[in-house]
């Protein structure tokens, strides 16, 4: 025997109002997409507590690093780079004279293959920064043995550093500047640029 339905309108099942609610459930059950999208369309306003914090963030991490080095790709690995950061002037010559007080012959046998110069205020749009001096070198020996003995060009010693820390160094300052600038434009509703 089949259980008795009562239709729709039936006063056992309730009032109207009821039925609405119902209905409104079941719509909302059927199609829930068109509910998320719905709301997902009306922009949400940031606080202003929200904004103000993005903005503190963004004049700290300016007043903290003024001059980052900027990097339009992950920078590329050089394994056999050598860095000597400094304040001094030195020239190339003072630079290949320490590196021959330390590896007689450097250049000749080709142990070390060049010696370039790096403004790093120029880079970075700045002054007070130290410079950098690059030495590639033909192999892992030679790496070890300058990164242990350091330079001293004019006397003044110098440790040397892998290039690939320092960079790394700055590309994660550049990352870290340019996810709270992102977080800043989206904040107050700007558009990312090209920077970004």
């Amino acid at each position: 025997m089949q259980p008795d339905v009562e239709p729709l309108g039936s006063p056992s099942l309730g009032s109207p109002s009821m039925h609405r609610e119902a209905a409104a459930l079941l719509v909302d059950m059927e199609f829930p997409e068109e509910t998320s999208t719905r709301s997902l369309d009306r922009p949400i306003k940031p606080s202003k507590q929200y904004l103000q914090q993005v903005v503190a963030e963004y004049e700290a991490l300016d007043r903290e690093l003024p001059c980052i080095r900027k990097f339009s790709m992950p920078p590329a690995a050089q394994p056999l780079c050598l860095c000597m950061e400094t304040s001094e002037d030195f020239t190339h010559l003072e630079v290949l004279e320490a590196l021959e007080a330390k590896l007689p012959g450097a250049m000749e046998s080709g142990r070390v293959s060049s010696i370039r110069f790096e403004n790093m205020n120029v880079i970075c749009g700045t002054a007070g920064r130290r410079d950098r001096w690059l030495i590639m070198v033909a192999d892992f020996q030679t790496r070890s043995r300058l990164l242990r003995s350091g330079l001293s060009p004019r006397g003044l010693a110098h440790q040397l550093v892998r290039h690939d820390d320092l960079q790394l160094g700055d590309y994660r300052l550049h990352l870290r500047r340019s996810l709270v600038r992102r977080r800043m434009l989206e904040a107050l509703g700007a558009e990312p640029t090209q920077e970004d």
